[in-house]
């Protein structure tokens, strides 16, 4: 005797049992009353799903999909300038840093008298260097270099979402 599960109650459904099979299944059937009721159900979706009809698809659709992703986006003039904007301000603002730092760092190793050799010039650029560095990238400073490399976080981000949503429209999702 065999265990009536649902994929043999399937299989017998679509006719895909041997005789043998097909009439144990039915005996069971006769005999079980939670099998008959779940065949009844399976039998009921069988019919249903057989009646359903497959969507249709338009003859152009792969041709519109490709019209749609080879369209350009084209980025709001305001946008543009949004952009420009920021990217400036951050680019000058790198721009004064490196100044700063250069007449800190020339200003502390220039030489008092002639009589200074090469050595101990590089050796006192190089300290000023390290010593505005360690003053650059602590306390308040480091604070406000983290702000600006957290607004440019965000800035980016909303950039990004702000691209996701116009390609989502005009794909006309």
């Amino acid at each position: 005797m065999i265990l009536l599960s649902d994929e043999i109650l399937n299989k017998y459904l679509d006719g895909e049992l041997d005789k043998n099979q097909t009439a144990e299944v039915e005996e069971i059937i006769i005999n079980s009353e939670s099998d008959r009721k779940r065949f009844s159900a399976l039998k009921r979706i069988h019919k249903e799903l057989s009646l359903m009809q497959e969507d249709k698809v338009s003859v152009d659709f792969t041709n519109n999909v490709m019209t749609m992703l080879s369209k350009s986006f084209v980025i709001p003039a305001a946008q543009k300038y949004f952009i420009y904007s920021i990217t400036s301000f951050l680019i000058l603002l790198c721009i004064g840093i490196v100044v700063f730092i250069s007449i800190s760092i020339f200003s502390s190793a220039a030489p008092q008298t002639e009589s200074l050799q090469i050595t101990e010039t590089v050796n006192r650029f190089g300290n000023g260097l390290i010593s505005e560095l360690k003053k650059l990238f602590s306390g308040k400073n480091l604070s406000i270099i983290g702000s600006v490399f957290s607004l440019g976080i965000l800035i980016s981000g909303y950039f990004f979402f702000e691209h996701q949503k116009r390609s989502k429209i005009n794909l006309g999702a």
